[in-house]
């Protein structure tokens, strides 16, 4: 039987991951027919799902509205953990959403799809019912020819294009008015959901594990909407521009894929009680999707066995002992059990409330033209934070075993240039390595361990001293693999000891003056044995140097497989 999934708007990477499920043959090995519907303007996937003419549907956070108003859908997977929609214009005297409303029509897209941006007016006194919205509206093209004003955009999208055309144009984004929500939400309805339990699970599972495929092979998938999807007539230029942006809105290196918050929806339908887009009085049973459900509740049973046991005579009684100390035992570790998952969703919860301030803080210093000392300090004080989240993060799950190992091709050389790049002093790292081929293992956590590293050689050596990378083929034990070695001199933190260095919350004496979690090398060495490989620490010429050995096996050598060179005072 086909199973129809409804995007809510037109072919383009924002669907990337549903495209892969489907040619990666992921969907036909859970069982499943598959057609992808393109979306519309017009169309509302919420309709089209509760309708009976699609099974699955992607939407936005408002879809928790429609749920509350009597809708009956079930959220599986958020697939884009912050919104990339934002209200568009071209007018220069546009700053504000009181001058929106003031300018004109403003594109919106149906039903409750832009309810994040319609919250951000309620927010600042501004009526639904004084805006001009039109649901019509023909995207850029009107906005450009000027019969709208403003638009929902999205910042992968409509950007590209302006920028292109050489167009100025300015955005207000609902984050800056403290809108931070999902979306990409996929959904299927309550019918479904209770009707067809296996095709849900099936098609949730393999959708994820088809966006986990597109954000490792983001080029391989621009040639596939290229080839089949390319509706709109994209170049690969806008594809790429549009994959990378959406890959930061993701978040799958902090978050993991398609997580639902269920503290964060409470507080996305709070806001829209806030402004009496809904009700307070609501409650979000059946809204959301466990993949894992508990097990029927069996007790029954176990009581029926002790009452007979208990006729038995004397041997009851000894059965019956052991069976109340078994009992104790198990109330005791689901104690135990739900302390840890509470802890859990505490850390879930506090790194993502962290991460939204800090995100705002970012958005707003960059927004400063000054680059004085303080800018710079503040900069700095900021990056530290958010790395110190981040490793939190990844703590957090490393221990309740919520990371896993993802086999996908990746160049070791592609990951060292990207992470380097996110320096600014970028002239002190200084990178020699040898011709080396693409290699079997898995990107994320070998980004996250280099990423670790790196930080830790810049945070921890003099100022403006180099780094050196190197980067080799070697083999260990008999096994071919890649070994990479990150050496700097100490600055005033000096040298770690070697006995220690990868334990966890171990900081050196002179490290401790200045900020950081000492997790960042515990984490180091955790994902590395994930990976089957070794880390290492020694010290040379008095400078200290990390080397990372890690087995895999060699591809062929790729385009971008080339002796990188870069170096600096």
């Amino acid at each position: 039987m086909c199973n129809n999934a409804q995007l809510n708007w037109l072919h383009q990477f924002e669907f990337a991951g549903y495209y892969a499920a489907l040619h990666k043959g992921l969907y036909a090995e859970a069982g499943l027919d598959v057609v992808i519907k393109e979306g519309s303007p017009s169309i509302s996937p919420i309709d089209e799902v509760t309708l009976g003419r699609a099974d699955f549907g992607i939407s936005s956070s408002g879809l928790v509205k429609s749920f509350l108003e009597g809708k009956p859908v079930v959220a599986l997977a958020p697939i884009i953990q912050h919104s990339p929609e934002v209200l568009l214009s071209l007018d220069k005297n546009i700053k504000t959403l009181s001058d929106v409303v003031k300018a004109g029509p403003i594109g919106l897209q149906p039903g409750d799809e832009s309810l994040d941006l319609k919250a951000m007016f309620v927010n600042e006194g501004i009526s639904i019912d004084k805006l001009d919205i039109n649901i019509e509206a023909n995207g850029l093209n009107d906005l450009l020819s000027g019969k709208i004003v403003a638009m929902n955009a999205w910042v992968s999208n409509e950007p590209f294009y302006l920028k292109k055309r050489g167009v100025d144009f300015s955005m207000i984004d609902p984050r800056e008015y403290g809108m931070d929500f999902y979306n990409g939400v996929l959904f299927t309805s309550s019918a479904v959901h209770k009707a067809k339990p296996e095709v849900v699970k099936a098609f949730h599972r393999a959708t994820l594990k088809g966006w986990e495929y597109a954000m490792s092979h983001q080029d391989e998938i621009v040639g596939l909407i290229l080839a089949k999807y390319n509706t709109q007539e994209k170049s690969r230029e806008y594809l790429v521009f549009e994959a990378k942006t959406l890959a930061d809105l993701i978040a799958v290196d902090v978050i993991q894929l398609g997580h639902s918050n269920p503290r964060r929806w409470r507080h996305i339908v709070e806001t829209y009680a806030k402004f009496g887009i809904i009700k307070f009085d609501f409650s979000l049973d059946g809204f959301l999707y466990d993949p894992n459900p508990p097990p029927v509740d069996m007790t029954w049973i176990f009581r029926l066995l002790s009452l007979v046991v208990l006729v038995s005579g004397t041997l009851a009684g000894v059965v019956f002992y052991i069976y109340r100390i078994n009992r104790r035992l198990k109330l005791a570790n689901e104690k135990v059990e739900f302390s840890l998952d509470e802890q859990h969703q505490l850390m879930d919860m506090l790194t993502h409330e962290l991460k939204t301030p800090i995100s705002i803080l970012i958005l707003t210093l960059g927004q400063i033209k000054d680059h004085g000392v303080q800018k710079n300090r503040a900069e700095s004080a900021i990056a530290d934070m958010n790395v110190i989240v981040d490793r939190c993060q990844q703590l957090d799950r490393l221990e309740h075993q919520d990371l896993h190992v993802q086999v996908g091709i990746c160049n070791v050389l592609e990951i060292i240039n990207e992470l380097m790049g996110r320096y600014s002093d970028q002239g002190r790292f200084s990178v020699v390595a040898e011709l080396l081929p693409e290699i079997n293992i898995d990107p994320q956590l070998l980004g996250i361990v280099l990423g670790n590293l790196l930080h830790n050689a810049g945070k921890y050596s003099k100022p403006t001293s180099t780094i050196f990378i190197s980067a080799v083929i070697a083999n260990h034990d008999g096994l071919q693999g890649v070994q990479i070695s990150i050496q700097n001199t100490p600055g005033a933190a000096g040298l770690p000891d070697k006995a220690k260095v990868f334990q966890k919350y171990y900081r050196s004496p002179g490290a401790k003056k200045q900020t950081g979690s000492g997790l960042g090398l515990y984490l180091v060495h955790s994902f590395t044995s994930m990976l089957g490989g070794q880390i290492t620490y020694e010290t040379v010429q008095e400078q200290a140097r990390f080397s990372l050995w890690i087995p895999c096996q060699f591809l062929k050598f790729g385009d971008n497989a080339f002796v990188h060179s870069r170096s600096g005072a």
